[in-house]
């Protein structure tokens, strides 16, 4: 049972869920070795770049909107921007990573992506579990609910509808109810019936790591 996460930082744990049950994914498809399938490697490959893509929209929005946001409370705080410098590198240090499993998937080198798998794996848990257990008590301890409300229009604003298509769905898709419940109670209820109702049934046709 998921207790204790804010209202505030819901979405970033349910990001981050999402996150590592589909490194999960990839490493079982990279362990099944079955790339030579042609549907095989299509839906592997559709689960890949959903993967990708949401990672990065939530490194580069914390980046560019979060962590700026952050230091505004934190002019004369070593030890806190000392934080915040951290998750950035880790940022940039699991970027080219990601490109590893591209290179390695494009050149069909099975040795290689596994390798890179590994490593990206390791490198991506690392820095999650570093987020959560240092950085979020700073957020939840700076952070105004004004803020947390401007940081969540910038987010929607960014992804547009057609992100939003896709981010609601793929954080909800194998959940925690407890925590999906939480995030889904959130939302305006004509998004949460748009979410119910199209965006999550259509998200689950496409076939995505089997």
């Amino acid at each position: 049972m998921t207790t204790g996460i804010s209202d505030n930082t819901v979405m970033m744990f349910a990001i981050h869920d999402a996150l590592r049950r589909d490194a999960a994914h990839l490493a079982r498809a990279v362990e099944r070795q079955d790339m030579d399938d042609p549907a095989r490697r299509e839906a592997f490959l559709i689960g890949w770049e959903v993967f990708k893509r949401q990672l990065r929209h939530h490194h580069e929005g914390e980046d560019v909107n979060l962590w700026p946001l952050i230091r505004t409370y934190l002019p004369a705080r070593d030890e806190e921007n000392a934080l915040l410098n951290a998750m950035e590198e880790e940022h940039e240090r699991i970027d080219p990573l990601i490109t590893d499993v591209d290179t390695a998937l494009r050149n069909s080198d099975s040795g290689w992506l596994a390798e890179a798998t590994v490593t990206f794996r390791q490198e991506l848990f690392a820095h999650l579990e570093h987020e959560e257990r240092d950085a979020v008590p700073l957020m939840e301890a700076v952070l105004t609910p004004q803020d947390w409300k401007a940081f969540s229009r910038t987010q929607r604003k960014d992804a547009g509808v057609k992100g939003a298509r896709e981010f609601f769905p793929y954080i909800l898709d194998e959940a925690d109810p407890e925590r999906a419940a939480q995030v889904t109670r959130l939302l305006p209820p004509p998004l949460r019936i748009l979410v119910r109702r199209a965006w999550q049934p259509r998200y689950a046709k496409m076939n995505r790591w089997n």
